[in-house]
């Protein structure tokens, strides 16, 4: 895989990760974080209907571990979900090229 599909494939983790640190910097620094909150549900927004069916974590009362729980499901497993469509992508494609070749 080229340099430039495995940037492809990353791309979505670059993008949970700055949405992470925005949102973290935005609970610090007391920034207008809903806009940023925002964002992170519309990253989130595709994967929805599958992250309400599978994810069943309930009500969680540790004060460390809910806002975990969080990034996890609105930012780290959507990555996860777009990176695995992407390289499903580039891989379905690599193998059509293939078989069209022969």
């Amino acid at each position: 895989m080229s340099w430039a599909k495995r940037l492809l494939v990353s791309l979505p983790f670059v993008m949970a990760l700055t949405l992470n640190i925005l949102t973290v910097a935005a609970v610090r620094l007391h920034w207008y974080r809903e806009h940023i909150y925002g964002y992170c549900f519309l990253f989130a927004t595709p994967w929805a209907w599958l992250l309400d069916r599978i994810l069943l974590f309930g009500n969680v009362h540790n004060r460390w571990f809910a806002p975990l729980i969080g990034y996890v499901v609105i930012l780290w497993i959507p990555a996860t979900l777009y990176s695995g469509c992407l390289w499903l992508l580039l891989v379905g494609s690599r193998m059509l090229a293939a078989r069209h070749a022969k």
